[in-house]
């Protein structure tokens, strides 16, 4: 799948006094995601964010769709592969020939069981083919909680990039504005934990082209956290 480098412009202007000038010094976040070029990226890149939550939330519920279907298929073609290997373990008297008295023996041939090769992209419908993205959930959810953070729907929006880390591991620009909103609520524990989940992600980004920002999040919660 190809990647890009997409710029986030967000301030979170809730923030408290005391840090908010700090923390909205920092308008240009970098993520990694799927090259989209669909109604939600649209939305967003133009200041829409309303029909951004929407479009990236039917995205993600499209991605879902894709991965159970993927899960229905492997998981049919597994109980087909049961039902030969069965087929296969029957003993099956050998079969006399050579005319009378059968004097030679011929064994009987087993079927042969089929492979099966199934691929997640096999299971993308016309959605995928159009103007809908469906994969890359977690990304998809992501960005529907960064158009909530543009909206003003803070504590929706901390839920829903919650749920997006759950879902991809790697996304560090979440953790980051999960460790700064948990700041701002005076749950230093939370704030501390999205802190070490970013600092992770980065101790394993060594040459990624990711490590310049994820090393400036870094050094900012450190200096804030402290």
């Amino acid at each position: 799948m190809n990647k890009f480098y997409l710029v986030l412009s967000l301030i979170l202007v809730s923030l408290s006094p005391a840090y908010g000038e700090d923390i909205a010094s920092i308008e240009e976040i970098i993520t990694t995601g799927s090259i989209q070029t669909d109604p939600a990226m649209s939305a967003w890149r133009s200041g829409d964010f309303e029909t951004a939550e929407i479009e990236f939330k039917q995205n993600a519920f499209c991605a879902l769709r894709i991965e159970r279907n993927f899960i229905s298929g492997v998981e049919g073609a597994r109980d087909s592969a049961i039902r030969s290997d069965v087929g296969t373990d029957i003993d099956v008297p050998s079969q006399p020939s050579g005319g009378l008295g059968g004097a030679v023996v011929a064994p009987t041939s087993q079927p042969v069981i089929p492979k099966i090769q199934l691929n997640s992209s096999d299971f993308r419908g016309a959605d995928n083919e159009g103007t809908r993205t469906c994969e890359d959930r977690g990304f998809q959810i992501y960005m529907m909680g960064m158009s909530q953070l543009k909206l003003g729907k803070r504590d929706e929006a901390k839920a829903t990039l919650l749920r997006s880390t759950g879902l991809r591991k790697n996304l560090y620009d979440a953790h980051f504005r999960l460790s700064l909103l948990e700041y701002q609520d005076n749950n230093m524990k939370e704030a501390n934990k999205h802190f070490k989940k970013l600092r992770k992600i980065g101790s394993k980004c060594k040459k990624c082209e990711a490590k310049k920002e994820i090393t400036a999040q870094i050094k900012y919660l450190e200096n804030l956290l402290a």
